[in-house]
This record gives C-alpha cells, structure tokens and sequence, in this order.
C-alpha cells in the first residue's frame, strides 16, 4: 500500500475508462512494474480508501471497521508526536485473523495507528517531543501487539522540522537500539536538541531498508510449510523532506536508478515527487520478482507466485494538485489527499491470484478497502483452497 498515490500515479490506469461514460485517463506516470502487473491482474475502476487521510484509512484496513468507530473521528490522521493506539486490544485485526489460521505474519513501513511508548514505569508517555520516552524499554502497544509476528519500520510520518517522532527504526516492539550509551541527539533547523535520531539515519534509505526487510522475509517464509501475509506499506510516496530537497529520493533502489529517472507517459519528465513513486514501483517490481523465482516449497514444481494473493493499493489520493479541480494525478478526477472529491479517496487497486484473478480484466465494483478484512474472512480464509502467501 503506497503512500498518498492518485490513479494518475501510474501507467496501469493509461487508456482506462473510470466510468463506461468517461473518457479514458490519456497521461499518467510511467511505473512499468505496477503496469506489467496490471496486464496479469485485475484492475479496479472504482475502489476507494476508507478516508482521505493515512491513519484513518490504516485503521479500517486493519480491522475492517469504519474510521470514526476510532477515538481519531475528526482529524483523520494522528498528528506529530506520540499518539494513543487507535486500535483497541479487544478488537480482532486482519493479521490476527490469518495468525490464528495458520498465517506467520508481518508488517515493514509505515505503522501509523499509534503506539504506547514506555515512560521508563510502566505507563504511557505524553509529551509531544518525546522527552518522557524511555528508549531502553521495549514498546507498550504496537504492531507485535496487534497481529503482527514482525514489523520493522517506523512509527508514522517521518518528514520534516515539524515532526518529533524519533529518527530511529522500530523492529519487533524494540527500537534498534536501547543502549543510551549509542544514542545522540541531532539538531534540525531550530530544533537544537530536540529530535532524537540514530546518528546513521537517512530519509534516502527508507524504501531501500524497507525493501531489503521484505524480501528477507519473503526468503526466510519460502524455506518453511507456514503460509505468510506481508503487509508492505512504504513512506513513499508522502513528503519526506531533508535538507537537499522536499523529497528524500535515493539515488537507486533494487540495482534501479531512481532519482532524476521518473517520466510521464508522454515523455514530460517528473520530479522528485514522481521519483519517489518511481521508486515503490521498482520495489514492488522487485517483491514480485523474487515470488516469481522462488520455489513454493509446499507444492512442488510450482513457484510462490503460483499460489500467492497480491495486491496493490494507496492509503488516499496523491499530496498534490488542486483541492477543488480536476487533477492528473487523480486520474482526471476532483480533489485530492485530505478532500472530500473522489480524488481523495478513489485509489488504485490492482489485484492478481492466479487461476482466480488474472488476464487485465477491468472491475467496476465499487469497493473500500474496509472490505478486505470481512472478505477475507468470509471467503479466502474459510475455501478448501485459500492462497498461500498473501501480500498486501
């Protein structure tokens, strides 16, 4: 699930029609992985987030309920700083469902639900900057806490001056490191002391890291008879600024090129933007990839792709355009990410399992992604022949 992504965002939607009575999308962004998987799989022509917002939409994602069932019924995102979970541990998420059915589990990104953080007693923190937080303790509530057997990522937004929220990568319910001996606190602009980060961080190796942590754990599931369920969902492509750039966009990915390479289908060349949505088109070029070559130890003969659920979505429409007009990156619709026009919440989503939902069929449903949870645990949980592997 890629960050703030409209369906201009990529050449899978190029000459597709939104509605029968449209006329069809004529520019979009080239992403030749998204493309080619969307020629296998089926295309949906009327999907949307939950939200047009990132937390709201994770929310529903994850548990199947509608965004304002959580205590966040204005706002629509968590803002900067340490958040309370908006998951409730007597509630049931998707990754607990398939953890209980036999599913080994895991989560690589953006977490972005709120987290408990241990104040060094035993109690939640709440300062907004992060002073009160002992990061020798491990993680109060988080994803470990919900369903997930692993996560490796970061808490939320990880952007720019206004962000407190720490430098540094969670794995498990543990941050990567906890010896205050290893820490140091590194000034941002008129924040002198006041961001903690891990003296190596870099914005740039977020996709990189991030894709890294997946195929590893793609690798190690092929090795084992467990099914498995990743869930992918990367910081790009929403801000990431640094010093250099309103874009942290690393210089190659997956053996990729990647900045300054982005392109638009008549050739108009993209910008750092672009390149970022450039890069989580290379990245899930790669995961897919890996599930073409790697054998599927549970059916001999047979590669993981053969028996894997894959689909490809965004949180909201794209971070940029006009709040009210008709934008490209939306695919000719209006509105964008934090509006109410369908461009804020009308998103692509491309699904391919093979034998089932394959050969670019077009699918005008409409649909939300609250949906996958319950359709999930009516019908692919419970066939006599569910999908192995499972990534989202």
């Amino acid at each position: 699930m890629a960050d703030d992504m409209g369906i201009g965002d990529t050449s899978a939607y190029l000459g597709v029609k939104l509605m029968p009575s449209a006329k069809p999308i004529a520019k979009t962004l080239k992403t030749p992985n998204i493309e080619r998987f969307a020629k296998q799989g089926m295309i949906f022509t009327d999907a949307h987030a939950p939200a047009s917002m990132c937390s709201s939409t994770r929310y529903s994602l994850l548990t199947g309920r509608l965004s304002h069932r959580s205590y966040l019924k204005q706002q629509g995102w968590l803002p900067h700083g340490p958040n309370r979970p908006m998951i409730q541990r007597a509630l049931t998420t998707l990754p607990e469902m398939l953890k209980r059915n036999g599913y080994a589990t895991a989560a690589i990104g953006k977490y972005h639900v709120g987290m408990d953080f241990d104040d060094g007693h035993g109690f939640p923190t709440d300062e907004f900057d992060f002073q009160d937080v002992d990061f020798t303790k491990p993680v109060l509530d988080g994803p470990t806490h919900h369903g997930f057997d692993e996560f490796f990522g970061v808490p939320g937004n990880t952007e720019d001056s206004l962000d407190t929220e720490p430098r540094v990568y969670l794995r498990n319910d543990r941050w990567t490191f906890s010896d205050r001996s290893k820490m140091r606190l590194i000034g941002m602009k008129h924040r002198e002391g006041r961001v903690l980060a891990d003296p190596n961080w870099n914005l740039a190796n977020l996709g990189p890291d991030y894709l890294r942590e997946a195929l590893d754990f793609v690798d190690r599931q092929a090795k084992k008879e467990k099914p498995f369920f990743l869930y992918y969902v990367p910081n790009a492509n929403h801000y990431q600024r640094n010093p250099t750039g309103e874009y942290a966009v690393p210089e190659s990915i997956a053996g990729t090129k990647i900045k300054g390479e982005s392109v638009y289908s008549d050739g108009t060349k993209g910008g750092d933007r672009e390149d970022m949505v450039l890069e989580n088109d290379v990245a899930f070029g790669a995961l897919l990839k890996t599930l073409r070559e790697t054998d599927d130890p549970r059916h001999p003969g047979h590669k993981l792709i053969d028996n894997t659920l894959v689909i490809f979505t965004s949180d909201n429409g794209p971070n940029v355009g006009d709040n009210n007009g008709l934008n490209q990156e939306s695919g000719g619709l209006r509105g964008k990410k934090a509006k109410l026009w369908e461009g804020g919440h009308r998103v692509p989503f491309i699904l391919f399992w093979k034998g089932r939902f394959e050969g670019r069929s077009i699918n005008r449903n409409l649909f939300s992604l609250t949906d996958l949870f319950p359709l999930s645990l009516t019908s692919w949980v419970t066939r006599s022949n569910p999908p192995r592997h499972r990534i989202a």
